[in-house]
């Protein structure tokens, strides 16, 4: 999930001007949709080190 935060702050950076770790509405939303659906994924933690 670190990607998917980094990915969505510098956007929400680059696109909405925001600041820091700050992030506009629409992207923390994006950002807590994004957690919701990892967390009720039923292939549980998946480890990209394979």
């Amino acid at each position: 999930m670190e990607a998917a935060t980094l990915i969505v702050r510098r956007y929400c950076r680059g696109v909405h001007g925001t600041r820091d770790e700050t992030l506009c509405p629409a992207c923390a939303a994006l950002l807590e949709y994004a957690r919701q659906r990892r967390d009720r994924c039923p292939h549980g933690e998946i480890d990209s080190h394979e």
